[in-house]
């Protein structure tokens, strides 16, 4: 299954979105939901936190502690 995302702003209650011409011809389930104000910048905000961690003791160290507790998991 193949999802896309558009994001656009609802100037009439007629839709013309251009991306979707390689869908003509199949079934699609359409879905509509409102963007809440602030909702991509909160993202935007969040995204700028992937992939950091703040440094905390030696790194192998750290790589030990962690691979111990996913081990525990299995």
């Amino acid at each position: 299954m193949e999802a896309i995302k558009i994001i656009k702003k609802i100037r009439s209650k007629n839709l013309h979105i251009d991306e979707l011409e390689k869908y003509i011809g199949q079934e699609a389930e359409i879905i509509i939901l409102p963007l809440q104000s602030g909702k991509l910048s909160s993202v935007k905000e969040i995204m700028k936190l992937a992939g950091s961690l703040p440094p905390s003791g030696h790194p192998l160290e750290f790589q030990k502690k962690m691979r111990n507790e996913w081990k525990d998991r299995l």
